[in-house]
């Protein structure tokens, strides 16, 4: 069980304390994301409110983790029909040795 640590972050201006559950570096690194992401859209809408931009702001992040997701499904169902016909191909080669040898 890994030990919880506090680690310090700045995001959107403000500095939080969050709890980086032993990996501060992912901690950090999901802190630079919302930050940046913050920015992004604060850059891009006229309005003043901290609370308007932290939700457009989950909003887009939680569009890119959906199509990311949603790709990783397909990569996983493609390594799978594959892995199913490999195992197929092997078990034709190792049908015809058997009637080879025997």
């Amino acid at each position: 069980m890994s030990a919880s640590s506090t680690t310090e972050v700045s995001i959107f201006g403000q500095t939080y304390y969050i709890q980086a559950g032993g990996d501060e570096d992912q901690a950090r690194q999901a802190a630079n994301l919302v930050d940046e992401k913050m920015n992004l859209i604060a850059s891009q809408v006229r309005t003043s409110d901290r609370f308007r931009v932290a939700v457009l702001a989950a909003l887009h992040l939680a569009d890119e983790y959906l199509t990311a997701r949603h790709h990783l499904v397909g990569l996983e169902q493609g390594v799978a029909a594959k892995s199913e016909r490999l195992a197929a191909l092997l078990d034709e080669v190792d049908k015809a040795d058997e009637t080879a040898s025997g």
